[in-house]
């Protein structure tokens, strides 16, 4: 598990090979292992992390989701100033998980939080096509159980639409020399 999934951690080569960063928090998972739960900066955290609950590599699948949504949306899907808000920020998306899906362990009622419906996500992501939005709302599942897997994602239909991939972002940098060693890309 990689932990902390979040735009800055996602690097870009010349030749367009996106490779992941900063394994500092990463993990290999094994299923009875202990994990900490600071982990995952706050507006990629997952609700099991935000619940404090017990978590499987699947957080580093909402992480992914958040970082898909706020490239398609153009800013952050959820961005909380506390856990407590993040939550909120996540519940008025997917809606208030009901009391039987509410985990048992946590020290936060379930009664702290609003009850919300989900709010169509085309509402939050307005360009989002409808292969993107499947994909979206199978990745932002509260029951982390439930959300999709790594090798499910890689099937999803999305990946088989090129034209929603983004397929300008590497003719779209522009590319500036600090000094002959080092060249830096900026969008």
């Amino acid at each position: 598990m990689h932990r902390d999934l979040k735009p800055q951690n996602i690097l870009i080569t010349n030749d367009g090979i996106v490779k992941l960063a900063d394994f500092g928090l990463a993990k290999t998972y094994c299923f009875y292992m202990r994990l900490t739960s600071v982990v995952v900066t706050l507006w990629y955290r997952s609700p099991e992390v935000l619940l404090t609950c017990p978590y499987a590599a699947n957080v580093d699948i909402w992480s992914a989701g958040c970082i898909m949504g706020e490239m398609l949306k153009g800013s952050p899907l959820f961005a909380g100033k506390s856990e407590g808000d993040q939550l909120d920020k996540i519940f008025r998306v997917i809606g208030t998980p009901r009391y039987e899906e509410w985990p048992e362990e946590v020290s936060i009622p379930r009664s702290s939080f609003k009850v919300r419906s989900p709010t169509p996500l085309d509402q939050v992501i307005p360009d989002v096509c409808e292969d993107g939005k499947n994909l979206l709302m199978k990745i932002f599942v509260f029951d982390p159980a439930k959300r999709i897997t790594s090798a499910e994602i890689m099937e999803h239909p999305y990946f088989d639409e090129s034209d929603y991939m983004v397929p300008s972002l590497m003719d779209s940098r522009e590319s500036i020399s600090c000094d002959p060693a080092q060249e830096v890309i900026v969008s």
